[in-house]
């Protein structure tokens, strides 16, 4: 009868150890894919940011590239980031190491800002406001969103570019 009790509690606690073993692979895999997607949202992004590093900026008529002032629809990614829909972004295929592994390519779109004048603040430092004006800036959103091997693994990511 003890033997039976201790072959009882042996089990269980086999079964709670095979338990805790299979939740942390869970877990660990859910990490990798997040960092898949971080790591093909980055790609994109570094992908857009060399786009506006071109000889000529393209035109800003939508299908990825905005302007701020403009009422073009774009991507709705802050509000469905798990929308699978490439309409009004650019595709990013430029880093074919990420492709084998990824659910989808990544993406991007790019939003011409509002021009910024920079200044000469007090002390010669480079400031936004009340100073000697120096140069206008065009600045640019650069906003991407990567996938993991899962299709509800996203990352979006974002950057402001001067050029």
């Amino acid at each position: 009868m003890i033997g039976l009790v201790l072959l009882l509690v042996m089990t269980l606690m086999g079964i709670a150890a095979m338990r805790s073993t299979t939740m942390q692979e869970r877990m660990a895999g859910s990490l990798q894919d997040q960092n898949r997607a971080l790591q093909a949202a980055e790609s994109a992004l570094r992908g857009g940011e060399q786009a506006l590093r071109g000889v000529a900026v393209p035109t800003f008529d939508g299908d990825g590239w905005y302007d701020i002032l403009d009422d073009l629809a774009r991507p709705t990614w802050d509000t469905d980031p798990t929308n699978t829909s490439a309409n009004r972004a650019i595709e990013y295929t430029g880093d074919t190491a990420l492709d084998e592994s990824l659910d989808r390519p990544p993406q991007y779109y790019i939003e011409r800002l509002v021009p910024v004048i920079a200044e000469r603040g007090p002390g010669g430092s480079l400031s936004l406001g009340d100073g000697e004006a120096l140069e206008e800036m065009d600045l640019y959103r650069v906003v991407a969103r990567g996938f993991g091997r899962n299709s509800n693994t996203v990352v979006i990511v974002e950057s402001i570019f001067r050029r």
